[in-house]
């Protein structure tokens, strides 16, 4: 037990499709919620959770169907968005019901929900995460909100109401601030992590998709990932006696249209677009890596605010990065000596970083190792946590202080 023992915490999550079920085909949301909630418990406090992903009907957050169809349409979303905003009410009122007294709520912030509120109106602190600006992602880089308007009015009350608003990069934290109006006093930084525990590369065979040497991709296959970009430059090396592979793990809908590229470059032999498998495959696959790639580029609201969870479990299983130059890369990637970066989606600055990781082929296993004992010593998920408590306390206790009757005498 650490030092927190004693202490509560009620664990919220109102999105629907987010699910710590092993069938959830949403494997990001799955990895950050459960290594919260362990990193938590390995401080030594209770936590009850009410995630109302694990409570829906399993073909819900379960099924290669979800991933794999476009962007819905409107009187889809439409729907969707209706049926969130009554779940919101109803399931605030249960989680309150259900979890009764504790010292505090995390909530894992999801559109048209604010469980948290329920917990804050009875005087229990609400600390709410958020991992994006969800309504204008939602409508413009993912199309799978209607009903902007609401869903914009309730995120940003959310962020403005709460005692704690935790961002994932400095870079959400600015935004949530200028589109919001959130009083920066109350915003803390806390990055994604690893589990580092799950993700050991002791714990897990590697199954490699390829013999020779790959470079791997695990997530969903958004536009701003840009596998193409390294799809591309890929071919090209090749001509210059460079041979790489990749391999895909997930789902998305980019898919199509990315094997159709892999497939007019000549490229189908040397790029496996594998599909969703099971979270419990996942270490095993990236330890079948040689590299790990992560290309993003800005989101349609002009900036990249993501904190990618699989930076930190690539560096958890002990594979070197490559990684489009960004907050979070900066903080893993020590140039030639635990991976590389390039400029995002400049095509010819990825290859100058491919020239130079096949140039270092014999040092990938020291790179790795380094990686590795980065996330051990500063991204772990106990880590991160740890942190976030640190910074939430002093919040909590200022505004505690500031609502206590004066005591002095008239």
């Amino acid at each position: 037990m650490g030092a927190e023992s004693g202490r509560s915490v009620g664990y919220l999550s109102g999105a629907p499709r987010v699910s710590t079920r092993p069938e959830a085909v949403l494997p990001g949301p799955r990895s950050h919620v459960l290594g919260v909630i362990r990193a938590f418990e390995n401080l030594g406090w209770e936590v009850r959770p009410f995630i109302v992903g694990d409570k829906v009907p399993l073909h819900w957050v379960a099924g290669e169907r979800n991933e794999r169809q476009h962007w819905p349409g409107r009187l889809e979303r439409l729907a969707a968005d209706l049926l969130r905003l009554q779940m919101g009410i109803v399931n605030g009122w249960r989680a309150r019901r259900e979890l009764g007294e504790v010292d505090w709520v995390y909530e894992r912030f999801g559109a048209f929900q604010a469980l948290g509120w329920w917990f804050q109106r009875r005087g229990i602190p609400w600390i709410l995460e958020t991992n994006a600006i969800l309504s204008i992602e939602a409508t413009q880089d993912r199309s799978t909100v209607a009903l902007a308007p609401p869903a914009r009015a309730t995120e940003f009350w959310a962020y403005r109401q709460c005692d704690v608003l935790v961002c994932v990069s400095e870079a959400l934290a600015r935004l949530a601030i200028q589109r919001a109006g959130v009083d920066r006093r109350k915003v803390v930084v806390v990055p994604n992590g690893a589990d580092a525990a799950q993700f050991d590369p002791l714990k897990h065979s590697p199954r490699r998709i390829f013999d020779r040497c790959t470079i791997g991709f695990v997530g969903s296959l958004r536009p701003w990932q840009k596998l193409d970009l390294l799809i591309e430059a890929l071919g090209e090396l090749r001509l210059e006696g460079i041979d790489f592979n990749f391999v895909v793990i997930g789902d998305g809908p980019m898919r199509q249209e990315w094997e159709n590229l892999t497939s007019s470059l000549g490229q189908s032999d040397h790029v496996r677009f594998v599909g969703q498998v099971p979270w419990s495959e996942v270490p095993g696959l990236i330890a079948g890596f040689d590299l790990g790639f992560v290309g993003q580029v800005p989101l349609a609201i002009g900036e990249m605010y993501l904190s990618p969870l699989k930076l930190y479990e690539y560096a958890a299983m002990a594979r070197p990065l490559i990684a489009s130059d960004f907050e979070d890369a900066r903080s893993l990637i020590l140039e030639g000596h635990t991976g590389y970066l390039f400029a995002p989606g400049d095509r010819e600055d990825l290859k100058r970083a491919l020239r130079r990781a096949n140039s270092q082929r014999e040092e990938w296993d020291e790179m790795g190792a380094r990686a590795r004992k980065l996330v051990e010593g500063q991204h772990s998920w106990e880590v991160r946590v740890r942190e976030l408590i640190r910074q939430v306390e002093p919040i909590l206790e200022k505004k505690h202080a500031a609502h206590r009757p004066s005591r002095r005498g008239g």
